[in-house]
């Protein structure tokens, strides 16, 4: 009373005041966000929500490319497993009948009676495999550039691919992981319609690759693998995710087949050169947005709290002054994924820039 009276106030009760108004003066948003500071939260987006507890999904849309790769990979491997224990037990049925009939020559002619009426399983396998042919031979006619169908679907599909390429240069500006609404996410929209014509086209090549398990491995069904399926994911669960869709960028490797169609390249000097250019913008363009990825992500071990704010250009000047060996140090990785790639980057990139610019300027 007497200390109210005379208008002081004890220590605890003037620090319990400091708290109290401390506390009435916190933003509602950030007491949120403190609450969450044990849980792994999507930064740059408080105002759009992914999830109540806003935990990443970043690992539903790498393990939807990793199952359709793998899952795909144990078909192909169990097939050709079955089908070569197939035509071995069928192989050794074949021998066994041989030596029956050397042993028991009074049967070989009720045998040759029977084998001489109509057989129908084998017109059925026939004609199912005259069917196959010809399906695998109309696919390899529509992606080959032997013809005009197949020259003018091979270009759209390098355009689109680079427009899909574009798409994400666009989208490199925001948060690695968002949460757009796919009917009103302009961008997300036409990336949806670029992987569904992406789509078909794999289903093209793959029925008409004469080795499945190759085709499998090839490198533009890698890129197709690591980007076609995030965008159903995402749809699904919407929300989106940047992801590994630099990886459109390893198509500029084709940019000197594309203009040798179009009859633009004629000299072996200029698909030389053209060839080389590609090569080497395709990789340094690669590179830049995995560094971009890990950089403004994180490491997954260290709850992705060591992350950095990158721009995909400023990952773009950063690995070219790394292949130049330059390195000025304004710029530099700060998570271990990304230091441990530019470790084995630059051993790399310094044999292609030490080897392919000499090569260029001639």
């Amino acid at each position: 009373m007497l200390a109210e009276a005379d208008g002081t106030v004890p220590h605890g009760s003037e620090s319990s005041m400091r708290t109290s108004s401390i506390n009435n003066n916190i933003n509602p948003d950030s007491s949120i966000l403190i609450s969450k500071m044990d849980k792994v939260v999507i930064p740059f987006s408080p105002q759009v929500p992914c999830a109540e507890d806003g935990q990443r999904m970043w690992w539903a849309f790498l393990a939807s490319s990793m199952v359709t790769f793998f899952g795909g990979l144990f078909i192909i491997l169990l097939w050709r497993t079955l089908k070569y224990l197939w035509t071995v037990c069928c192989h050794c049925n074949i021998k066994n009948k041989e030596a029956h009939k050397v042993n028991n020559p009074a049967n070989n002619q009720a045998a040759d009676r029977t084998a001489k009426g109509p057989d129908e399983k084998e017109e059925a396998a026939a004609s199912e495999v005259g069917w196959m042919t010809s399906v695998k031979d109309w696919a390899g006619v529509m992606i080959s550039a032997q013809t005009l169908t197949g020259r003018v679907l091979v270009v759209l599909v390098f355009a689109l691919s680079i427009g899909a390429l574009g798409i994400y240069f666009i989208d490199s500006s925001d948060p690695i992981e968002s949460c757009p609404n796919f009917y009103n996410d302009f961008t997300l929209q036409i990336d949806m319609a670029f992987n569904v014509f992406f789509l078909l086209y794999f289903g093209l090549r793959f029925i008409a690759a004469s080795d499945k398990l190759w085709f499998w491995l090839e490198v533009n069904s890698v890129v197709d693998f690591f980007t076609v399926p995030p965008v159903f994911v995402s749809v699904y669960l919407n929300r989106s995710w940047l992801g590994l869709r630099f990886l459109r960028a390893l198509r500029l490797i084709q940019f000197s087949e594309i203009l040798q169609f179009l009859n633009i390249l004629k000299t072996s000097n200029s698909i030389k050169l053209v060839n080389l250019c590609s090569i080497f913008i395709s990789t340094w363009l690669t590179a830049a947005g995995f560094i971009h990825l890990v950089e403004n992500s994180g490491d997954p071990w260290e709850d992705f709290k060591n992350s950095q704010t990158l721009s995909y250009w400023e990952c773009v000047y950063l690995l070219m002054v790394t292949m130049s060996t330059v390195g000025y140090g304004d710029v530099y990785a700060k998570t271990t994924l990304g230091r441990l790639f530019m470790v084995f980057f630059i051993l790399g990139g310094l044999a292609m820039f030490a080897s392919y610019v000499p090569e260029i300027i001639e």
